[in-house]
């Protein structure tokens, strides 16, 4: 028998590359959008019923995954992949863009958690797999918000798995790198920025590169977080971006991993952190570590 994913925000970028993902290895996919012109999306892979769903409506949770359970009989994994990208300093962004940003990449996400977990614990199996980011590692600036709703979604992911470790149940977290994706597209952002803040905006984005990893390679990390079998394990990294970073903090540790960052972003990288922490992309050196 097929195991049956259910993966929310999947119109665009990584989370249709995670459904196509899935319906090619066999899979059954019940997959989320919040619009309807966006139903017909997957309508060319087979096994794959795409849903309404706005994650925001917190209400909606409980009859969505009834509903989910219903299209195969099952659901094994539960992929929140939804959210956006709030930019700005925090010094401007409204309480509104704040709590929306929340909304979204946390509280929806807890939301449709708590009511995947009742059918997850009578059955006694399940996966959850929540996207977190690279930024949830370090905060990046005017990207404060989103970085601090990314590291809640991965510390809950956490504290989670401890939850529900004697159900049989795992709960995993994917920190994907910077990747070619919308979301960059649908940037929710500050506005009336103080033209002292303009100087470190235009050198932090200067730095950084304009295109990113595929999201092909996210898609095949939460496959693995999916398969591996492994309910110990809870972050998975993905893009060299991203995956270099347990490393980087290993050789420096954790206070000079930050000094490093920290003069990245607020002078000029060393020679070592541009060898450790590669561009999107780029593939990083290779260290052993004994």
């Amino acid at each position: 028998m097929s195991k049956t994913i259910v993966v929310t925000g999947t119109a665009t970028g990584m989370g249709r590359a995670i459904v196509k993902k899935f319906a090619a290895e066999g899979w059954n996919v019940v997959a989320t959008v919040r619009k309807e012109a966006d139903l017909t999306v997957h309508d060319e892979l087979e096994r794959v019923r795409t849903l309404l769903l706005d994650v925001d409506d917190e209400q909606a949770a409980g009859s969505f995954a009834q509903t989910a359970v219903e299209q195969f009989g099952q659901v094994d994994v539960l992929v929140n992949n939804a959210g956006f990208y709030q930019m700005g300093p925090v010094e401007v962004s409204s309480m509104d863009q704040i709590h929306r940003q929340f909304q979204t990449n946390v509280f929806g996400l807890i939301a449709l958690s708590r009511a995947f977990l009742p059918i997850f614990r009578a059955q006694r199996s399940g996966t959850i797999i929540n996207i977190s980011s690279l930024t949830a590692e370090q905060g990046y600036p005017y990207s404060a918000v989103y970085a601090a709703s990314k590291a809640a979604v991965a510390a809950l992911s956490e504290g989670m798995s401890l939850e529900v470790a004697a159900f049989g149940i795992a709960v995993k977290a994917v920190l994907p790198g910077q990747h070619s994706t919308r979301i960059f597209t649908k940037i929710d952002i500050a506005q009336d920025v103080p033209a002292d803040y303009q100087a470190g905006i235009d050198a932090f984005f200067s730095k950084n590169a304009p295109t990113g990893s595929d999201p092909s390679i996210t898609a095949d990390v939460v496959y693995r977080a999916a398969v591996d079998g492994d309910n110990t394990k809870v972050r998975y990294y993905s893009a060299p971006d991203s995956a270099a970073i347990p490393r980087a903090k290993q050789i420096l540790g954790t206070d000079g991993y930050w000094a490093e960052f920290r003069n990245a972003v607020l002078a000029k990288p060393s020679p070592l952190f541009t060898a450790l922490i590669p561009a999107p992309g780029e593939q990083p050196i290779d260290w052993q570590i004994s």
